[in-house]
């Protein structure tokens, strides 16, 4: 199974033909069998199935450790395989996740075009040296994919280049709270990666695939996802000399929403953000101060301002 992608992004995003776009590239089953082979859910209500959701991950995190100790005596370019288990038998002195974990919640919209809150639960076991991405950044990553039930539906381990624009939202979110590493050149030709960031985080199915299940995942499914981040690049995906996540107006995360022209091209993949004939790399910052230029003093850079 290659980790693949599906935009998942709820009701607050419109839903346009890039989601498919998105689907395809990056969420997709190794059969090559497509939908004929997955069943067609109705949505939950969000807010119902969040609830639910919640529950079973605080329940499954009481009861249930993952290989801490293991961690303990990383070497600086190692990681370890997240292996989780039942307090159980042997393992009663284990330390529950629930004890160890720390939350980010993230805002959704549900059908009703009301706000609710979705946790993601989150250990970071070592932090990295360098810079955070954002979640509009390419990442290279090694990762592994596990269900609630212990299965391991993806699982890359030579790290590969993702968009964290274009994977499910709690992949990119938690990506964000991890640090790259040092890059080292070996006498050899080869390099490596020292002091990355490593760490796992449980979402609930709404951050992730939510009602569309696919043959090694069955909709409406709680995820976990152990990251390892050895480096990133910031992205500018149009060009147009405006860094990606500066595209998102509304810092909502989100990137299809932000149109200024309405032109059903979003502002990140837009080279004329306000569809004025002048290129956005051409009006942004003309006089070089590092502030976007306003020609008409109207408190809208001329990048966004077809008037100005």
């Amino acid at each position: 199974m290659y980790l693949a992608a599906y935009l998942f992004l709820m009701n607050n995003i419109i839903r346009s033909s890039a989601y498919i776009f998105f689907f395809i590239i990056l969420f997709y089953s190794c059969s090559g069998s497509g939908d004929d082979d997955t069943d067609i859910v109705p949505a939950e209500p969000l807010m119902d199935q969040y609830t639910k959701e919640n529950d079973s991950i605080v329940e499954f995190m009481k009861t249930h450790f993952y290989n801490y100790e293991d961690f303990n005596s990383l070497s600086s370019n190692s990681s370890v395989e997240l292996s989780i288990d039942t307090i159980a038998g042997d393992n009663l002195d284990k330390t529950p996740i629930f004890d160890q974990v720390s939350t980010l919640t993230i805002n959704l919209i549900d059908e009703n075009d009301e706000l609710v809150p979705h946790n993601m639960y989150y250990v970071i076991n070592r932090e990295g040296s360098g810079a955070n991405p954002s979640v509009a950044d390419s990442v290279f990553v090694s990762y592994k994919g596990l269900t609630l039930g212990n299965t391991s539906f993806d699982n890359r381990k030579n790290p590969i280049w993702l968009d964290n624009t274009s994977t499910v939202r709690g992949f990119g979110e938690f990506s964000s709270l991890l640090k790259r590493g040092d890059i080292s050149t070996n006498t050899n030709g080869t390099y490596e990666f020292n002091n990355f960031g490593i760490g796992f985080v449980i979402m609930p199915s709404a951050l992730g695939y939510y009602e569309n299940g696919t043959l090694s995942l069955s909709a409406y499914s709680p995820l976990i996802f152990q990251i390892n981040l050895h480096t990133l690049n910031i992205t500018d995906h149009d060009s147009d000399g405006i860094n990606t996540i500066d595209e998102d107006l509304d810092g909502d995360h989100i990137f299809i929403n932000d149109d200024t022209d309405s032109d059903n091209i979003p502002n990140y993949r837009d080279r004329d953000d306000d569809g004025d004939g002048i290129l956005t790399k051409d009006e942004y910052d003309v006089d070089g101060d590092g502030v976007p230029d306003d020609s008409d003093g109207d408190g809208i850079p001329d990048y966004l301002d077809n008037d100005e």
